[in-house]
């Protein structure tokens, strides 16, 4: 919880009631784009000063307010992150209605400046800004001293924290409490951090994927050159063959008595057969050859072809990465890489650094 002064009020309402134009400084997780689904269970009719002035006339106080007055006491409501996870939107809603009426019970509807939930950032929350009147007067150190918040956060827990399943806070901690500013920091961190480790998984998954990539554009590169070097094989057989038909269907009209042969030629005839018929034969032999390499060259082809398309998946994911998340994916490949650059460099670094701990 925050108290506020006159003063401060314009801009805790500029932040709290923010629109899509609205830009941040010191908040730099808020999500614009997400702005618009943020909503109200308490919504002011004007500014919250205008409210506050009103309920002051209302109140009618027999003394003057002071200047340095606290007017409004801002209550920041969430849990973490962890049990908003599976939760669809009426489940927040739900749990962040039953919050906004305990405080409305407790210290009065009509006291309540506005209630609103934030989902434009990390994780899902609710400003509730309230004017703190006791027995018809501001007074909020006496409503709200220490005995009093410890006792809010027992209340609440118990009227609805309990039956949502979470816990309270250790009661009687020492531990100092975040406020506002200090909680989305940590928050704004731990974002980091997992953007980080995210970061770190893609560049893993872009190397693994630029490795194969290279790899099956090297299978693809030599399976054309390898193709290119069978047809030019192919052809120039193609135009050994071609004389050695030519000859063997000369014979074949000698055979067929479709030419009259000269006894004398017979013996050169025969000769020369049986050289076009082994050379054909060898011939034959090697276009086979050719065949069969141009079917291994070319199931090597579609193999790489596969290969290609399936890293074409990893990378469209690490497309994505870059077009939703440019910056951080930036900054986090950089710490990959001089985490990297450490690593290498640390004398300590080997498989039996780690013995002897935890």
């Amino acid at each position: 919880m925050k108290k506020y002064q006159r003063d401060a009020i314009v801009g805790i309402e500029r932040e709290n009631e923010r629109d899509e134009t609205y830009r941040s400084k010191s908040n730099p997780q808020i999500d614009c784009e997400r702005t618009p689904h943020n909503y109200h269970f308490i919504k002011p009719d004007d500014t919250y000063t205008v409210f506050i002035n009103q309920r002051i006339t209302d109140l009618a106080p027999k003394r003057k307010v002071k200047d340095d007055a606290v007017l409004m006491c801002s209550f920041f409501v969430g849990a973490s992150p962890e049990f908003f996870v599976g939760k669809d939107r009426d489940d927040i809603g739900a749990f962040f209605f039953e919050c906004t009426e305990f405080f409305a019970e407790r210290y009065g509807r009509e006291n309540i400046i506005s209630a609103i939930v934030h989902l434009d950032e990390t994780t899902p929350h609710m400003h509730l800004n309230l004017m703190p009147v006791l027995d018809g007067r501001l007074c909020a150190k006496q409503l709200f001293d220490r005995k009093e918040l410890r006792s809010i956060q027992t209340d609440l827990h118990n009227d609805v924290g309990k039956h949502w399943g979470l816990e309270r806070g250790k009661e009687g901690s020492t531990a100092e409490h975040l406020d506002t500013a200090e909680f989305k920091l940590k928050k704004m961190k731990e974002a980091a951090a997992r953007a980080e480790r995210q970061a770190d998984e893609a560049e893993y998954r872009q190397a693994i994927a630029e490795k194969g990539a290279d790899a099956a554009e090297s299978r693809q590169a030599h399976a054309e050159e390898a193709t290119q070097a069978l047809e030019k094989k192919r052809g120039k057989l193609e135009c050994e063959v071609e004389p050695l038909q030519a000859a063997a269907e000369v014979l074949q009209e000698y055979s067929d008595g479709k030419c009259k042969l000269n006894k004398r030629d017979l013996p050169v005839i025969a000769a020369e057969a049986a050289k076009l018929k082994a050379e054909n034969g060898q011939l034959e032999q090697q276009l086979e050859m050719s065949r069969r390499d141009q079917h291994d060259v070319f199931t090597l082809y579609q193999k790489s072809e596969r290969e290609k398309q399936a890293l074409q998946s990893d990378a469209d994911i690490l497309r994505q990465i870059r077009e939703h998340a440019p910056d951080k994916l930036k900054e986090a490949l950089a710490t990959a890489e001089q985490r990297k650059t450490t690593k290498h460099s640390s004398p300590f670094n080997g498989s039996g650094s780690n013995r002897g701990g935890k």
